[in-house]
């Protein structure tokens, strides 16, 4: 996707480079998102992470990833690209920039100089309640459950668009209440983003190649909103894109925290270390 490939030459300008360190990919699927997670050693030692879901789309042999070690990291995103496209090798160069990026959110003057906000997140629910009005209809793509009721209290109707089955949605309330909620499958992606207020974007859409439609689908949207690891890197481009404003992952360079990643098979969630930012663009 262009948008990654212009992140890549943003980081290039920006001068930040490093060595790939290593990288953990996780499986489960089961009780939430499989991650790959990238460290990248800058040339002053410090170390920066950065991940990306990659939707289990793991090939059986990885053994590559192991000569990508210790190589520059922009050598090893061109070696990438040069394999067969897909979503684990998106996930991949994702991680890497994502990483890459790890440095640049402790200077919050690079932000200001190209006209953008930085906010923190003190909380993980109800994060995109300040970009809606009652009159709303908003739009996710991709199922946000623990954003979803909150939103729903405050705007007029909420529609979700997911990749996944939509009967794994269902639900059977013997009396059931109204509700302004409702699913449907990505193939009614255009219809239902065309009429929207407001656009809840995962990070997914890079690594699996959709964004660049939803954006199109989006346009007449007031706000277009990107979230998750995998959209948390240097969003100059993003925002060049149409998005609005990126909601950002911070994950912890620690040891500590790559073992627990390990440990809980890539679940990050309610760790109390991982920070949260909200990136807004000019205007």
């Amino acid at each position: 996707m262009e948008i990654i490939e212009d992140s890549i030459k943003e980081l290039k300008r920006l001068g930040v480079d490093g060595v790939l360190s290593n990288v953990v990919i996780t499986k489960m699927q089961t009780f939430h998102t499989p991650w790959t997670l990238s460290y990248v050693r800058y040339d002053d030692g410090i170390i920066g992470c950065g991940m990306a879901n990659n939707e289990t789309k793991i090939p059986e042999d990885v053994s590559f990833i192991k000569a990508l070690l210790n190589t520059n990291v922009y050598d090893a995103i061109d070696t990438l690209y040069a394999m067969e496209s897909g979503v684990f090798i998106n996930s991949l160069i994702i991680s890497m920039i994502s990483a890459l990026t790890h440095r640049l959110w402790r200077d919050e003057s690079i932000f200001k100089k190209d006209g953008y906000t930085v906010e923190n997140l003190n909380t993980p629910h109800c994060i995109f309640s300040e970009f809606v009005r009652n009159t709303d209809r908003v739009v996710f793509v991709g199922f946000a459950a623990w954003d979803v009721p909150c939103i729903a209290e405050i705007v007029r109707e909420v529609n979700i668009t997911e990749l996944v089955d939509s009967s794994d949605f269902e639900v059977i309330d013997i009396d059931p209440e109204e509700s302004n909620v409702e699913i449907f499958p990505a193939s009614k992606s255009e219809e239902i983003l065309s009429e929207a207020d407001v656009a809840v974007i995962t990070g997914e859409t890079l690594v699996n190649g959709t964004l660049d439609e939803i954006l199109q689908f989006s346009e007449n949207a007031r706000t277009r909103i990107i979230y998750g690891p995998t959209s948390s890197f240097y969003p100059k481009i993003l925002f060049e894109s149409g998005i609005d404003a990126s909601i950002v992952m911070i994950f912890p360079n620690t040891s500590d925290f790559r073992r627990r990643f390990v440990h809980s098979r890539g679940y990050w969630y309610k760790m109390p270390e991982v920070k949260r930012i909200v990136i807004k663009r000019r205007g």
